[in-house]
């Protein structure tokens, strides 16, 4: 079985394909339709700015887990003893594999830390308008029609 296979980035592209259209609709939803635009690009925006900041972040600690790797090993051995290049390129190589496995758990923890807020935070179940100030609960949601878009002797409805 190749590593492609084993691997593969579909489940994440499902995934993500099923969540980040319903964060962008939980975002945008109750937002009037003329601020539609700002509400998206602000959603958009702060996508970018967590993914920058999140990628800067997962490196540092991938970086500084390398580091102490190998500066662990290094006051561990002898000064006089001069490791083989062959032995410098498995101890970078593990030292590689190990940054990089400290930064998933540390992505692990966060998606899950992430997980827990928005569950704790966000309503349950779907997603509902709030009766506007002098709108009976009835009719939340349900938008007035103007006064000459109405059939003469139906208020509230378009003819």
């Amino acid at each position: 079985m190749s590593l492609g296979r084993l691997y593969s980035p579909r489940p994440a592209g499902a995934g993500l394909g099923l969540t980040i259209p319903s964060a962008i609709n939980t975002g945008t939803f109750g937002v009037q339709p003329s601020d539609a635009g700002v509400a998206s690009a602000t959603i958009n925006t702060g996508q970018q700015i967590g993914g920058s900041i999140g990628t800067a972040l997962l490196n540092t600690i991938a970086a500084g887990a390398i580091t102490s790797y190998i500066a662990g090993l290094a006051t561990s051995r002898p000064a006089a003893a001069r490791p083989s290049p062959a032995a410098v390129a498995a101890i970078e190589a593990a030292a590689a594999v190990h940054g990089y496995t400290t930064a998933f758990w540390w992505t692990a923890a966060i998606f899950a830390a992430g997980g827990i807020i928005c569950g704790t935070i966000l309503r349950w179940g779907p997603l509902t308008r709030q009766a506007e100030p002098g709108q009976p609960d009835g009719q939340a949601g349900q938008r007035q029609m103007p006064a000459a878009a109405q059939a003469p002797g139906k208020p509230g409805q378009g003819g």
